[in-house]
């Protein structure tokens, strides 16, 4: 039985936002991948999306394990935004410099800091910071297939 407890460990945000955000992510990833027309790209997003899902129920999951009830959020704007973009015709190469462009405007620290920060901290425990070891390098091989998807379209335009 899941019971919230009185008292939230210190990293339960970063699990709360990476629960969030991969869901996010999964959405509009996949909204571009049913959207492009480019077999390869197709390909790339989807796996990408796949991963992203997954990540949700993951993290989702670890938060139960540790006791914890996550509720999630219903609106989101950034959400919404990107679903516009990635929903609409807008050629991929548009959408892959959108998506490059809101990369760089991420806040800091980046989850990705915050992970690293997490995986380092001896009072987090042992099987959350593996989770989230494989988590920053599954993240990191994405970001490896959407770069080279979107150098090769940047290659295709000239």
């Amino acid at each position: 039985m899941v019971t919230d407890k009185e008292t939230e460990l210190h990293y339960f945000p970063l699990l709360k936002d990476i629960a969030a955000g991969e869901k996010q992510h999964g959405i509009y990833i996949q909204a571009w991948a049913d959207k492009t027309q480019d077999p390869e790209l197709k390909a790339c997003l989807s796996m990408v999306a796949d991963r992203e899902f997954s990540h949700h129920h993951i993290f989702k999951r670890r938060i139960s394990e540790l006791g914890h009830i996550w509720v999630e959020a219903s609106e989101d704007p950034v959400l919404e935004e990107r679903l516009r973009v990635n929903g609409s015709d807008m050629p991929d190469v548009e959408k892959a410099r959108f998506a490059k462009d809101k990369m760089a405007q991420r806040p800091s620290p980046t989850t990705r800091e915050r992970c690293q920060a997490a995986m380092s901290d001896e009072t987090v425990d042992s099987l959350t910071r593996s989770l989230l070891a494989w988590f920053s390098d599954v993240e990191v091989d994405s970001n490896f297939h959407l770069g080279q998807s979107y150098d090769r379209l940047e290659a295709n335009l000239g």
